[in-house]
């Protein structure tokens, strides 16, 4: 078995149980959340599966990326939402709103199966066709490594509700894999990272973390909460399904990109992320929130 072959293999394991883990977590009130609001779920989808992706192309388009930036920063817009958003957002909204937070995960997992290969066809006609990623196989990574364990990690939870208690254990062993796999990705193609940046890179991903941090908070509603997790929700993506996915393409480059990509936006959403919390810690008073809630 060669290397790339066992990363490969790895990278789904961690997905797999990153989504194994949200899915004994989440409580069954959580599953219905966004699609009992029908406008909540629209906004939610407008701002992550089409507005975001389309920056993700005038990005690509207004700055002279290397080509397996292209392909990573695309395929990170069209992921599903990152496995461990919901807990992050915890500590920066009412406990109330962790219930969109997980709502929005499972509907961004499920929903994923169909717009994620969606998003690839659109993607490809409008940059010419240069990703190269086969739908189908898009599909399968998403249901293998996503879709799967979430419905499995939910009839565990049922079946046995002590369950709960090995989520810490199966999110730290997920988070362990996927770092091996990102530190023998970069140190695999560490003499080629040169080649990947280029003038331009580091803003080109800085301007459309920006741009879609902004879009998630206006389209999140009046609700400061709702504002600030749909904004997180917009650019957190699942580093391990982009990692895949990236990997399918035709630029062998495009997994190391990807890393880069998401160690970046991670840097670049610490300003915002610093803001909604003193938002947060200010009470309602601070964030001004409404007393009546747009669903």
């Amino acid at each position: 078995m060669s290397i790339q072959t066992l990363v490969g293999f790895a990278l789904t394991v961690s997905i797999f149980l990153g989504v194994l883990a949200i899915g004994i977590r989440v409580a069954p009130a959580d599953l219905p959340y966004v699609f009992s609001r029908p406008s909540r779920l629209a906004r939610s989808l407008l701002a992550m599966n089409v507005l975001y992706p389309i920056v993700a192309v005038m990005v690509c388009k207004a700055f002279s990326l290397h080509p397996a930036v292209m392909v990573a920063l695309v395929t990170l817009a069209i992921a599903p939402v990152g496995a461990m958003f919901s807990q992050a957002m915890l500590p920066l909204v009412t406990p109330g709103h962790a219930a969109y937070a997980r709502g929005l995960f499972f509907a961004s997992t499920v929903l994923s199966v169909i717009l994620t290969p969606l998003a690839v066809e659109v993607i490809e006609a409008m940059v010419g066709g240069s990703a190269h990623v086969n739908p189908l196989a898009v599909a399968q990574v998403v249901i293998g490594g996503v879709l799967l364990p979430l419905g499995l990690g939910v009839a565990i939870a049922r079946l046995r509700p002590g369950a709960r208690a090995w989520v810490p254990t199966i999110q730290k062993t997920s988070s362990i894999v996927l770092l091996v796999c990102g530190v023998l990705i970069i140190a695999a193609a560490w003499s080629l990272m040169t080649s990947v940046l280029r003038e331009g890179t580091t803003t080109a991903i800085v301007l459309m973390t920006l741009i879609g941090l902004a879009i998630g908070h206006v389209l999140g509603g009046a609700d400061e909460d709702d504002r600030t997790v749909l904004a997180f929700a917009t650019v957190s993506r699942h580093p391990g399904v982009a990692l895949v996915v990236a990997g399918l393409t035709d630029q062998p480059l495009a997994p190391v990109a990807a890393l880069l990509a998401v160690l970046v936006t991670e840097l670049a959403v610490i300003p915002y992320k610093i803001w909604r919390k003193r938002l947060h810690a200010a009470g309602p008073t601070g964030a001004m929130r409404p007393h009546t809630r747009a669903h």
